[in-house]
């Protein structure tokens, strides 16, 4: 290689990222800080290699976890060396697994999640087994469990029915998967640990062509990932494992934090660097979660650290979750007509069920927004059944909302039976419930098909209210009378839940007429017009690796974040402190961090990692702390607008105010709260 080149590669990196380059003699982990230059540097170490000549093109693996981090890495290499990367072995873990598969005559087909889904459907049938009472997805998601714990159907415990079922059913999914030479997603790194464990001369043929090995993202591998990297490992070649345990956000999938953490006990003759410059962030921002993820034990230590500076952080308390999506938006339009693009600005939740009322604000601010990685609250599945369900609670002439609601969830009702509703009713001219009615009194079905009809009829026929019954309350009602509540908990939809109890509380104290006219006008997808600047709206899992100038992370509060659904082991708690620092540096310079006093009309408390950041040193409090305030003052505040003090309560140190703001009637506040000031 010639100086030249040597530099033009080594030339943009820092000092640490530099060492990590040129250290190609050992094994090597590079722990990553978001925002380091995690990307720039692995791709540049490979180009440094191949113009080297330490590596020809084929004898370099990199594994990813996307194609597109993949082609991105692939693209950048290029750039640097041209031609030479085009032999290289860059892809995820699946694609490479599958590669070294088919290069050694196997060619199996891939079934996707829907594949699977029907196979274990047919399954359950052979075997006279109730799908509504055992959702085909429970078996899958355990299969899958045992699966990424390498345990075969012989290996599970028996201990009691269920799990008696499940070995049954997954030994049957087994054989069935076998006879068709098929494999589905789990089965694919499974079946090359299989070939390379079980044939030394495969395993030495690859273990000697791959002298480096590069893993990116290693915090988010799991079991078999790890053991299928070993397996390619045989001493003499080289190791290098790319990740940030702080980042590690992916237990619930089966990412074990403890790869990255023991990296370097595994690899012998093993060096660590360490990249803390962060280019993302400024400065005010990296001290917030330097101070949040210190509190974790299981780590690597580090500092961020950055040259920006000059960052804006909030961190407000809100009466409730309205006033928290009201604060949201006002503080974007602030925001925009300062100048932010909208596409710099990102609102992070923890669930998906919290977009709904910040959907509701930003609409009516006429603020274009996107939800990431999942549907606008009001186009979600499950909200649109229930309202399917209410509508047809409302009117039982609307065929649409029928075939919404009978098709909901499996209930013995299939296609046929409906066709046989949707005849009866063209002939008769009937509505398809009147239809059904009508073949419920006739012979016309057999015994199941009029069972399982009639259990769907009796839900409406049983709930007997007028159109100015409360919204909510007939949401409780056929929710659990339908069965559909019963069946997302079987097959632990948590999350479809939480957006009906969300759908729920966004129906108050309206009546069931009102409710369904207000839910038909927010229709959100309608009302805003697809453009380029908009807000990105996402849970915090799916904002990984992106970054945005202005970010919002909402509902910090507990049970919410951390999340009631865990466990109270430290592990989870790590992670989810891991999950509030990934939020945090997303944000270049504007960070807000929000949480209600109330929120579904239900009291909260702030969430515990509130105490694991300086709050004293970051938070930038009110100007008018030392300005006595007392009844008759007159003051604006920034969400509410003008009002008038009524009562001053001096408690523990903390002063709460009770003020009668004009347009929006009487609240409680902090006299702290930076948004009000005297006038």
């Amino acid at each position: 290689m010639t100086q030249q080149k040597a530099l033009n590669i080594l030339e943009p990196l820092n000092e640490k990222q530099k060492e990590a380059v040129l250290e190609n003699d050992t094994n090597l982990l590079i722990i990553a800080g978001a925002g380091s230059g995690k990307t720039k540097t692995i791709t540049h170490k490979i180009a440094y290699i191949l113009e080297n000549n330490l590596a020809k093109p084929h004898e370099i693996l990199a594994l990813t976890f996307t194609n597109k981090a993949a082609n991105e890495m692939r693209e950048r290499i290029e750039k640097m060396v041209k031609s030479q990367a085009k032999n290289m072995y860059i892809g995820t873990f699946h694609s490479i697994a599958l590669r070294i598969l088919r290069n050694e005559g196997f060619n199996y087909t891939i079934y996707d999640t829907k594949d699977q889904e029907v196979l274990i459907k047919e399954i359950l049938k052979g075997f006279n087994i109730d799908k509504k009472k055992y959702p085909p997805k429970m078996f899958l998601s355990k299969i899958s469990y045992y699966k990424l714990n390498l345990k075969n159907f012989d290996e599970i415990p028996t201990a009691t029915p269920i799990e008696t079922l499940i070995q049954k059913v997954y030994k049957a999914y087994e054989t069935k998967l076998q006879e068709a030479k098929a494999v589905d997603f789990d089965n694919i790194i499974i079946k090359a640990i299989e070939l390379l464990s079980n044939d030394s001369l495969i395993r030495n043929k690859y273990s000697t062509r791959f002298k480096y090995i590069f893993i990116d993202e290693y915090q988010d591998t799991n079991y078999p990932q790890y053991i299928f990297v070993k397996l390619l490992y045989n001493g003499n070649n080289k190791v290098c494992a790319v990740g940030d345990e702080d980042q590690s956000i992916y237990g619930f999938r089966g990412a074990d934090v403890g790869n990255i953490l023991n990296f370097s006990k595994e690899y012998e003759n093993c060096k660590v660097v360490k990249l803390e410059k962060n280019y993302r962030s400024v400065q005010e921002i990296l001290d917030v979660a330097n101070s949040l993820i210190s509190k974790n034990n299981f780590r690597n230590k580090k500092e961020l650290y950055s040259e920006k500076k000059g960052g804006n952080i909030d961190i407000v308390s809100l009466p409730s979750d309205i006033d928290e999506a009201y604060f949201i938006a006002n503080k974007i339009s602030k925001l925009h007509k300062n100048g932010e693009n909208l596409n710099d600005i990102a609102i992070l939740y923890r669930t998906n069920s919290q977009s709904r009322i910040i959907e509701e604000y930003l609409v009516k601010y006429s603020i274009p927004y996107r939800i990431v990685g999942s549907k606008k609250f009001f186009d979600r599945k499950e909200v649109k059944d229930t309202i399917a369900y209410l509508k047809l609670v409302n009117n039982k002439d609307d065929d649409v909302s029928f075939l919404r609601a009978i098709e909901s969830h499996p209930r013995g009702i299939g296609k046929k039976l409906i066709e046989i509703i949707q005849s009866k009713a063209e002939k008769e001219g009937l509505s398809y419930f009147d239809s059904s009615i009508a073949l419920i009194e006739s012979n016309e079905l057999t015994n199941r098909q009029n069972t399982s009809l009639k259990n769907f009829i009796d839900v409406f026929n049983n709930i007997d209210i007028d159109k100015e019954h409360l919204a909510s309350s007939v949401i409780d009602m056929v929710f659990d009378a339908s069965g559909y509540h019963k069946y997302l908990e079987d097959s632990k939809e948590y999350g479809r839940i939480d957006n009906i109890m969300e759908l729920k509380n966004a129906a108050g104290n309206s009546n069931l007429s009102d409710f369904l006219e207000s839910a038909s006008l927010s229709d959100y997808s309608n009302e805003i017009k697809e453009e380029t600047d908009m807000v990105s709206l996402m849970t915090i899992h799916a904002s990984k690796g992106l970054e945005f100038n202005s970010v919002f992370v909402v509902g910090v509060e507990e049970g919410l974040f951390p999340n009631a659904t865990l466990k109270e082991t430290e592990l989870d708690m790590e992670e989810e402190r891991r999950l509030f620092y990934v939020a945090i540096t997303r944000a270049k310079e504007n960070l807000f961090i929000s949480y209600s006093a109330s929120r579904r009309g239900k009291a909260q408390i702030p969430s515990r990692f509130l105490k694991d950041i300086n709050i004293k040193k970051q938070h930038k409090q009110s100007s008018n702390n030392n300005i006595d305030i007392k009844r008759g003052t007159k003051v604006n505040h920034a969400l509410y607008g003008k009002g008038i003090v009524l009562s001053v309560d001096n408690n523990d140190s903390v002063t709460k105010l009770t003020i009668n703001f004009y347009k929006n009637g009487i609240k409680k506040i902090l006299s702290k709260d930076r948004n009000l000031e005297l006038i």
